[in-house]
């Protein structure tokens, strides 16, 4: 699958109007969520991702392969994302265990060149509802690095997705593995001290080997760039930025 998407930062006292834009564009309320993010090493050579037994069945069979597939040929970040509940899950003191709790595994490629675009294009591959993927990173030696948790708002309109997201550090990190629980929601850290929004205007395709899928893609993602461009301020941004060969990926560093 390829997704492409447009960036724009939105400031924190213009983030209410902005979600007024977008319901009024889409005709929907935004929907919230938060989800806990945890970032794995992969091994320092490119290895195979050997596919636990219990996803052997799986109807995501096939994404497994191709992760499999992508991972021999280099080593990457890989996310396991997890949705929380703001009244739910923060400062309760409850311990999370993510065996039992199904999640999202992200893998996402370099974006390629941009070529007089602002339009940032990728491969990536999502496998939602899986529960033991802590025990399938172990079993494929992924080294927990860090987490991140991502507060999102999100509009669809047909096919395109917009959505506001913004990070946050827990209080106290640990490198040994994700923290037992969750503190009180004020006590995050904004991983942006100024607390900007970051806007993604996404598409996905999910048969990228027909180039003529992949352009008509970006032609309407340029459509919503022209519908918008007085009110957001779309910018090319580097791949390096998203390249998760190396490194989690950092807020997105543009100004505005």
């Amino acid at each position: 699958m390829r997704e492409l998407f447009l960036t724009a930062v939105v400031r924190d006292d213009d983030f209410t109007m902005a979600c007024a834009v977008l319901q009024g564009l889409t005709w929907m309320k935004a929907r919230q969520s938060v989800h806990r993010i945890l970032f794995f090493h992969g091994q320092p050579q490119p290895k195979p991702f050997k596919i636990p037994r219990i996803y052997q069945q799986s109807r995501f069979l096939p994404f497994w392969k191709e992760l499999s597939n992508q991972l021999a040929r280099s080593s990457y970040v890989l996310q396991l994302a997890y949705e929380v509940a703001r009244d739910k899950d923060f400062g309760k003191g409850t311990t999370m265990d993510f065996n039992a709790l199904p999640g999202t595994l992200r893998w996402t490629d370099l974006p390629d060149p941009l070529r007089d675009t602002p339009i940032t294009s990728r491969k990536k591959i999502d496998i939602p509802d899986q529960s033991a993927l802590l025990g399938a990173m172990n079993e494929n030696s992924f080294r927990y690095k860090n987490e991140l948790i991502q507060e999102s708002y999100s509009f669809v309109r047909e096919n395109v997705e917009f959505v506001f997201s913004r990070y946050y550090h827990l209080p106290e990190p640990s490198s040994a593995g994700p923290a037992a629980s969750l503190p009180a929601w004020e006590d995050l850290r904004p991983v942006d001290p100024a607390q900007k929004w970051v806007l993604n205007v996404k598409l996905n395709v999910f048969d990228d080997s027909q180039p003529d899928k992949v352009k008509k893609a970006n032609e309407e993602l340029l459509g919503v760039k022209a519908e918008l461009e007085k009110i957001f301020n779309f910018q090319a941004i580097d791949r390096r930025v998203f390249d998760t060969r190396i490194a989690p990926p950092p807020v997105i560093p543009i100004r505005g």
